[in-house]
């Protein structure tokens, strides 16, 4: 199973030094890789970029960064990633990125790319980069409707994006249902589901409203009666993300990206809990092939 985690950049040095704990922790899980995302505006900006470098120098693990249309030039996106190229970091997730304004219309820079596939080919034209795309099992919140969501990821996939990692969800159905939807309309490249491991049912529910995802009613009676006990909570959100990942195993997924929104803890518990079971089932078989050399 191979996994990946994102991180965003830390505000102060307190929560820069929560950050980079949870990194060291999560680290010993060896991820594919793990992700950054990208602030807006010039400080957030700066942030992000100094997280990706202390990564790649302070860490074996690959690291990619997030880098979005919204309020940026060509320019400013092409020397972004040429600096990381230079430094030895080639991937990248590409995003059109979210509207700054409450109940805003995204609109393109007059000087940018005009959205995340626009960007993907652009980057692919300067650079050996690795490119991943958002891809959104319950439709991103701006199209009209289904087959407007995946023409759009198609076109990010024909420009040259190498994968797609998805929104987070919590119904597996929505993902299978998306990665079939995906295979008829030709995307043929690798779908990550992405997992978010709950910590607050309240504080995920609002997240969600946000970004299009939907929190099934079931989960809703799991947290029901603990807003008092957030060390249950954990129990129960780590039991969820878990569960998640193993009905996505059986359908032959292989390869998760954790949204750990900076705190390690519940994303330790699922992989801890996930790789366990694996170890238990190589050792079943090596036990199995040495017996039957006997």
């Amino acid at each position: 199973m191979n996994i990946s985690f994102e991180f965003f950049p830390a505000k102060d040095k307190q929560s820069e030094n929560s950050l980079w704990e949870s990194f060291k922790k999560l680290e010993k899980f060896k991820p594919k890789f793990v992700s950054v995302t990208f602030g807006a505006g010039g400080g957030e900006r700066d942030k992000s970029d100094n997280l990706v470098k202390k990564i790649k120098s302070n860490s074996n693990i690959e690291v990619a960064g997030h880098l979005t249309c919204v309020g940026m030039t060509k320019n400013e996106i092409n020397n972004i990633s040429l600096e990381w190229l230079k430094n030895g970091i080639n991937k990248i997730i590409a995003l059109r990125g979210d509207v700054r304004e409450k109940n805003g219309k995204y609109k393109p820079h007059p000087e940018g790319y005009i959205n995340a596939a626009d960007m993907v080919k652009g980057l692919k034209k300067i650079g050996n980069f690795k490119i991943a795309v958002a891809g959104y099992p319950e439709k991103h919140p701006d199209s009209k409707n289904e087959k407007e969501d995946l023409d759009n990821l198609k076109h990010k996939v024909d420009q040259g994006a190498d994968r797609v990692i998805t929104q987070f969800f919590f119904d597996e159905e929505k993902f299978l249902r998306f990665r079939d939807q995906c295979i008829k309309f030709k995307i043929n490249v690798p779908i990550i589901p992405g997992i978010l491991p709950i910590t607050s049912y309240e504080k995920v529910k609002n997240f969600s409203k946000n970004c299009g995802a939907t929190v099934p009613n079931w989960i809703k009676k799991e947290f029901d009666g603990l807003d008092q006990d957030p060390a249950v909570q954990q129990f129960v959100g780590a039991s969820i993300a878990t569960d998640l990942v193993k009905k996505l195993k059986t359908e032959g997924v292989n390869e998760f990206h954790f949204y750990t929104l900076n705190k390690y803890e519940l994303t330790y518990a699922v992989c801890k809990r996930l790789l366990a079971k694996n170890n238990i089932k190589l050792t079943e078989k090596i036990n199995k092939n040495r017996e039957a050399q006997i």
